[in-house]
């Protein structure tokens, strides 16, 4: 069975126009229209000590502890706003195409933490890009800060915190 459906024509150029440079965000680069944002198991950014200490040979306990947090706070994302995913294709992989979900479970399931920088989407009434990121953080492009206190807040509500520069 199908996870996702095309967004209509309309709607892929608004959402084109409305998220420009993506392919930028992708290969994490920075452009002017977006502000960086991390939501992290950590309080700051780990030293290269650090993270040879809090992210190497975890048990299966704490592997889970982590990804709870992370799906409880996707779960708050979820049900405040809608989310879409979105893939390169074409000979040059350059060709935008903005995907939604065919069923609430495909879309839980997809925004499903693995750690492993798995899903790619846009909040589209956030005017923001949210990935999953690697070593226990995810990250946000946001073009409206005015969103930034209710990701903050949501991160805290499970246990989350975040980060601005790294």
């Amino acid at each position: 069975m199908r996870k996702f459906l095309n967004v209509s024509k309309q709607r892929q150029k608004e959402l084109e126009e409305q998220f420009p440079n993506l392919i930028d965000l992708v290969q994490v680069n920075k452009t002017k229209e977006y502000t960086f944002l991390a939501v992290s198991i950590f309080d700051h950014w780990l030293t290269h000590e650090e993270s040879m200490e809090l992210l190497a040979d975890l048990d299966a306990s704490e592997i889970e502890r982590r990804t709870s947090i992370f799906d409880k706070f996707n779960q708050l994302l979820l049900e405040k706003t809608e989310v879409l995913t979105f893939r390169f294709r074409g000979l040059k992989g350059d060709k935008l195409k903005f995907k939604s979900f065919v069923t609430e479970q495909a879309q839980s399931s997809y925004i499903r933490q693995t750690d492993m920088g798995m899903y790619k989407t846009v909040l589209p009434d956030f005017k923001a890009v949210y990935f999953e990121g690697y070593d226990d953080t995810n990250v946000f492009y946001l073009q409206d800060l005015s969103v930034k206190s209710f990701i903050e807040s949501c991160a805290t509500k499970v246990g989350l915190h975040c980060l601005e520069h790294w």
